[in-house]
């Protein structure tokens, strides 16, 4: 199973703040999170698998690589929902960020 990933142009506090209003917007269920370390493990409306997602800045203030792997060892669920969590944050990202030239 390969992880998703992507990096976004924002600060990795953007990113964090937007992921979670993905993860609602989504229906899916927060497990658990710790946002100084960046990760959240997430699962599906009918707890089938979970999966961890892990912001990474690197010391940047201009870039965060987010990841999602699977939590267990099935990863079913990190496939169907990787990379539907990854276009839905970038969109949540640029809505975000319209709404506030306005």
């Amino acid at each position: 199973m390969e992880t998703q990933s992507r990096c976004f142009t924002y600060d990795k506090s953007i990113v964090i703040n937007a992921l979670y209003d993905t993860i609602e917007a989504l229906g899916l269920r927060l497990d658990s999170s710790n946002s100084a370390r960046g990760t959240l493990v997430v699962s599906d409306a009918r707890h089938t698998g979970s999966m961890r997602i892990a912001l990474n800045a690197e010391g940047n203030t201009d870039r965060t690589q987010v990841d999602v792997f699977p939590e267990d060892s099935d990863g079913g669920i990190t496939e169907i929902w990787g990379p539907i969590i990854l276009d839905e944050l970038s969109g949540t990202i640029q809505r975000a960020l319209q709404r506030e030239k306005k």
